[in-house]
């Protein structure tokens, strides 16, 4: 998760992003879990990489206290010299990559086992020191700006050490124009907290004070419906089971549309706050501007995609088709459209699997993973209390660490190459860059997960034993593209024009936020979808509406992460060379450049077209080996 508006200053030198970067929990199905004790070692995290104990974090957690009152020091000193403008940013480097460490090492061990209470407050307390260390530097960006370009350039041309920030001071000297006094940089850095407010009490509420129904399982026994059973419930082949669960859930939330309504509009509020605050026109430029992504690349997603909602149409008719449905309702939709062969896939055979399938990108890949499997970087199993879900997270300091729920299934499998994807993205891009370049913008984060995917599943598809395998590896990339390319798309199109009606001045109620929403969902998925009065509040449940126009960037990245895997699944050698130079870049350039570098150009829309292409090519694939 990322913090609201430009904070400090571009790049590595925002902190908030440390205490926030593990993503969202994904729901599963609940189950009786194991205990730690009950895990073998060698499926267990080995947090002796990060701190060998406790004592140690809390060591390094009080250096980094002082190193913030220590850095507060360098105040009014940047303009001096080469020199000290050097060693400011130098020290700013280890202050942040010092406090990544120990934000990930509270996170990491609470995220173990949630009910322990002294994991908890290292949490809370690693949230507090993000936010001082916002506090401690936001007075950096406004005074390097008053240094002057002329002179920094100056001072970079004599100094091979200082070079190395050039292009940090560009994109710093880009975003002048939005750069407020040090006063008001600071003001707006205090604010964090009290910003964030929208996003946590709609966390809060919807995780704990919602009732859901009790419902009937294919059993017909009695069960509480949560959002962790309605995940599996969707893909029941009882089709009561998930007409229940899916207007039970619906129904709950839309009970409390007037709180989710004003929650909702208080994060756009807070976007419109510091758009303004910044000198944007729109909430959209502000949240682009940063990553200098063109609204145009906004814009150009959804016009693309909207060229292609035949294919979607196309989509819903077959599943009515195959599922031999009178009408097809917004529970049908996640059900498999043919059997998928059930089978549990031992955790080790999934990984050398997923490693035989990513031997396309060479040996030097593959050890690494072979090295992430035998010196614990992964946590396999769930356990009581565990976080559920799955992530990659790191610091420049460690190696990337991994947290699986693994369950044997073919969609932990995928999980287990996505996430690594993420994990050697951060290890190539911190084995290549400076401290300062030594993370990758969320315009790109999605990218290398998903190549992973789909070198996977194309994988899978030529080792198939037979039709019925090949089939479920086709309706798996069909499904990709729907949830990810196109649900997401028609989530930044609901997001636009969210912004834009408050924007205007119009309030945000409860009923023209559910209007709109159903009149996207018609638009994208056609006659063939009948929509459920209670479909309307799904908008008011997406936890990523709280994140300032994100959830685009998975369409974007999904499109880039097809063209990309299927040159290097065609054996194309130079798209590996293009993959790697992309994963190694890290933040030493603008996003859309990193992906230039991987042959990828999001300004257009080729890689978009080509994506819709090959859905309509999946589809029709998968009609044949149906028949």
């Amino acid at each position: 998760m990322h913090g609201s508006g430009m904070t400090s200053m571009p790049n590595k030198l925002s902190y908030p992003r440390a205490a926030h970067r593990a993503p969202a929990a994904e729901a599963g199905t609940p189950k009786p879990a194991p205990t730690r004790d009950q895990i073998d070692a060698r499926y267990k995290w080995d947090l002796s990489d990060i701190f060998p104990d406790d004592a140690a974090f809390e060591a390094a957690f009080k250096s980094v206290e002082s190193d913030l009152a220590s850095f507060t020091r360098r105040r009014g000193t940047l303009a001096r010299s080469a020199n000290d403008l050097r060693d400011a940013l130098a020290a700013h480097d280890e202050l942040g990559a010092q406090l990544e460490r120990v934000v990930l090492y509270a996170g990491l061990s609470y995220h173990l086992d949630m009910s322990v209470g002294a994991a908890q407050g290292r949490w809370d307390r690693t949230h507090t020191l993000s936010t001082r260390a916002a506090e401690a530097t936001s007075w950096m960006t406004p005074e390097l700006i008053a240094v002057g370009r002329e002179k920094i350039n100056a001072w970079m041309a004599s100094d091979p050490k200082l070079a190395v920030y050039r292009h940090l001071v560009d994109d710093l000297f880009r975003q002048q124009a939005h750069v407020l006094s040090e006063r008001e940089e600071e003001l707006l850095a205090m604010a964090g907290e009290i910003a964030s407010a929208p996003e946590s009490i709609f966390s809060r509420f919807t995780n704990t004070n919602l009732d859901f129904p009790v419902i009937r399982d294919e059993q017909n026994a009695e069960v509480r419906l949560t959002p962790a059973r309605y995940g599996s419930m969707l893909y029941s082949p009882d089709r009561r089971v998930r007409r229940d669960a899916f207007i039970g859930l619906h129904e709950t939330y839309r009970a409390k549309i007037n709180t989710l309504s004003a929650t909702l509009s208080a994060q756009v509020k807070q976007h419109m706050f510091y758009a303004r605050a910044r000198r944007f026109g729109s909430c959209l430029e502000a949240a682009l501007h940063r990553p200098n992504i063109p609204v145009a690349v906004y814009d150009n997603l959804i016009s693309t995609i909207e060229r292609h909602l035949d294919k979607l149409h196309r989509y819903v008719a077959l599943r009515k088709k195959l599922l031999q449905l009178d009408a097809v309702h917004g529970y049908d939709l996640y059900v498999p459209m043919v059997d998928a062969p059930r089978e549990e896939i031992p955790y080790d055979d999934a990984m050398e699997t997923v490693t035989k399938s990513l031997a396309v990108l060479g040996d030097d890949y593959t050890a690494v993973l072979r090295e992430a499997a035998a010196n614990r970087w992964i946590d396999v199993y769930e356990t009581k209390d565990k976080r559920s879900g799955a992530y990659s997270w790191g610091s420049y300091l460690t190696h990337p660490y991994l947290l699986l729920n693994y369950q044997g299934t073919r969609n932990d499998r995928s999980t287990l190459a996505h996430e690594l994807g993420h994990a050697m993205h951060s290890w190539y891009t911190v084995k290549s860059q400076p401290i300062v370049y030594g993370d990758y913008a969320t315009f790109c984060a999605e990218v290398a997960s998903t190549v992973n995917e789909v070198i996977l599943d194309e994988y899978l598809y030529e080792h198939a034993r037979s039709d019925t395998e090949r089939l479920a590896v086709v309706q798996d990339q069909i499904e990709s593209i729907r949830t990810t390319v196109l649900r997401q798309t028609m989530f930044a199109e609901y997001e636009r024009r969210i912004h834009a009606r408050a924007e205007a001045g119009e309030p945000l109620t409860g009923d023209w936020l559910c209007a709109a929403y159903r009149e996207l969902v018609a638009k994208y998925y056609g006659p063939a979808l009948v929509i459920d009065d209670c479909l309307e509040v799904e908008g008011l449940r997406i936890p990523h509406f709280y994140r300032n126009f994100y959830v685009y960037t998975y369409a974007t990245s999904h499109c880039a992460a097809v063209d990309i895997g299927r040159r290097i699944v065609a054996g194309d050698a130079a798209a590996v060379r293009g993959h790697k130079a992309f994963l190694s870049a890290g933040s030493s350039r603008y996003p859309l450049d990193v992906l230039a570098l991987a042959g990828v150009d999001m300004t257009t829309p080729a890689p978009i077209e080509r994506t819709m292409e090959w859905f309509g090519e999946l589809l029709g694939k998968f009609e044949s080996l149906a028949r």
